[in-house]
């Protein structure tokens, strides 16, 4: 990805100061917290924390300090867990229409994500002693609870979606991502990341070099995305890449270098209504889509995990959440008792039917 470009949906460069170089600037006891924030962002990186990860922590930090310097408080030494909760209840008060279709209050995970970035902030600050606690220290982060995906498309949805596309060059690259990202579950960064040499078309594998977490991992590719890939990339391909030897495997149109996140997002949701879904299309969603539909296919949960890149099984579990339909379905195709006619008992004379307990009215 180029330096100019920026995180997707968010307004975060990631050319912001100090992102780039992992030198630790001296932080001191008297230092401000705008000097505090940028030697902990350089510590972050330091430790090979992901850019963009760092970047949103430059957002939340970046906020508490114009908070707290409205307030008059411009050292880390004065700030109390009892302003820490004041800063938390003037979050939960907020409105914001950033990527919504009208404002709303701040969900419950984003509030626990600012409040889990204010924790690590300070317990930073309070390991190098720069002060005296670490006043976050018992801020309550809320609900973690991963929640369900809040879209899934059905298989008709996904069908509809792939045959959007048009069949010049540029359609048969954004069939080619379709695909791609239905097959294989990638994320956006994952994605866009991809290089040539980085699919394995003899093997049906697509090889993630430095996913979530920096890890590597191979990840299966079905037939019809092989098949959209081999039509992009030799019917394609060759006439959207700036150069012969440009790598990645998805290049934009307007430049003919490697494809961005926000090119992504738009080509998706351009698709998603030329579809006529009524849902929101993102790369997201394939993602919650393809998990979703495997395991309704059947298919283990371990597999899952590994195909999605999440580290802890307790994240993929949440997919097992998401089809109650199909469940109840299944209850009644598959219980030895799916067949067996109930009866409803009729209550004994004099007697209300409200008396007799509703396990005995069958």
């Amino acid at each position: 990805m180029s330096s100019e470009k920026v995180v997707a949906d968010t307004p975060i460069s990631l050319e912001d100061p100090g992102l780039h170089e992992a030198i630790v600037p001296s932080a001191t006891a008297s230092a401000g917290l705008d000097a505090l924030v940028e030697a902990h962002l350089a510590a972050a990186l330091a430790l090979g924390r992901a850019r963009g990860t760092v970047a949103y922590r430059r957002v939340y930090l970046a906020q508490l300090v114009a908070w707290l310097h409205e307030r008059g408080i411009t050292t880390a030494q004065r700030v109390t867990p009892a302003i820490l909760e004041e800063y938390l209840a003037h979050l939960r008060g907020r409105v914001t229409d950033y990527n919504r279709p009208a404002p709303s209050p701040l969900s419950v995970k984003t509030l626990a994500a600012e409040a889990s970035v204010l924790r690590s902030f300070f317990a930073w600050l309070a390991k190098r002693h720069l002060v005296l606690f670490n006043p976050a220290e018992t801020l309550v982060l809320g609900d973690r609870t991963a929640p369900l995906p809040k879209t899934v498309l059905t298989e008709s949805e996904v069908q509809a979606l792939l045959a959007a596309p048009k069949l010049d060059a540029v359609g048969v690259r954004d069939r080619a991502i379709l695909e791609t990202l239905y097959s294989t579950s990638l994320r956006r960064a994952e994605l866009c990341g991809l290089d040539l040499y980085d699919l394995d078309a003899a093997g049906e594998l697509v090889r993630v070099r430095q996913g979530k977490g920096r890890k590597d991992r191979y990840v299966p590719v079905g037939a019809h995305a092989l098949a959209a890939l081999r039509r992009y990339i030799h019917h394609a391909r060759p006439g959207l890449a700036a150069a012969p030897k440009e790598p990645a495997l998805f290049v934009a149109a307007f430049t003919g270098r490697r494809l961005n996140v926000k090119t992504l997002n738009l080509l998706v949701r351009k698709h998603g209504e030329a579809a006529g879904i009524a849902k929101r299309v993102t790369p997201h969603v394939l993602r919650h889509t393809c998990a979703t539909h495997l395991l309704q296919g059947g298919a283990d949960l371990r597999h899952v995990q590994a195909i999605l890149g999440h580290a802890s099984i307790a994240t993929t579990q949440i997919y097992t959440r998401v089809a109650v339909e199909d469940l109840v379905a299944v209850h009644r195709r598959s219980h030895p008792r799916r067949s067996l006619k109930v009866v409803e008992r009729r209550a004994p004379e004099g007697v209300s039917s409200r008396q007799v307990p509703p396990w005995t009215q069958r």
